[in-house]
């Protein structure tokens, strides 16, 4: 078989991975997302096929075609604080056999930091922001509450205000 790759990356792509596997391209799909519906044989083919093509699936591909990724992003205000490198450890325990990718920003206790770092991620169309508290700009506010994406607040005890 001949490869093609993307037209603007190069890059093995799922259709290619279906063709030489003998499937269909959401078989293929399917298959490398470890959908249980699709038979063993097949998802051998699939592997063996991505693995001999060097397929690396497109996550930004696949949060466009849902409307969300498979990201949790984390914004902490410090990572020289050992509680908050204990958190993301636990975070990571919890979240990566989950099949979610973490992704950890780091605001260094300024407000306007976090709010741009919630502007950046929120484009990656994660499914869940955990936030250190609850105190944030307006900007970030409205961002967060048009975004429909669920929130968590961690370590506050106190209601959002």
């Amino acid at each position: 078989m001949s490869r093609t790759g993307s037209r603007t990356t190069g890059r093995p792509t799922l259709a290619e991975v279906a063709r030489l596997s003998g499937v269909s391209p959401i078989t293929a799909s399917r298959a490398l997302r470890g959908v249980s519906t699709v038979a063993p044989e097949l998802v051998e083919k699939v592997l063996a096929a991505a693995s001999s093509l060097g397929y690396v699936a497109n996550p930004a591909a696949r949060a466009l075609a849902s409307a969300r990724s498979q990201s949790v992003v984390v914004l902490i205000p410090s990572l020289s604080n050992q509680l908050f490198i204990d958190t993301l450890e636990a975070i990571h325990e919890v979240m990566r056999p989950r099949g979610l990718e973490v992704l950890i920003g780091n605001y260094h206790y300024d407000i306007a930091e976090e709010e741009n770092l919630i502007r950046n991620y929120l484009a990656y169309q994660p499914c869940g922001m955990l936030l250190t508290g609850f105190e944030r700009s307006e900007g970030a506010r409205k961002m967060l509450a048009a975004s429909q994406v669920p929130c968590v607040h961690m370590m506050e005890l106190g209601g959002a205000t």
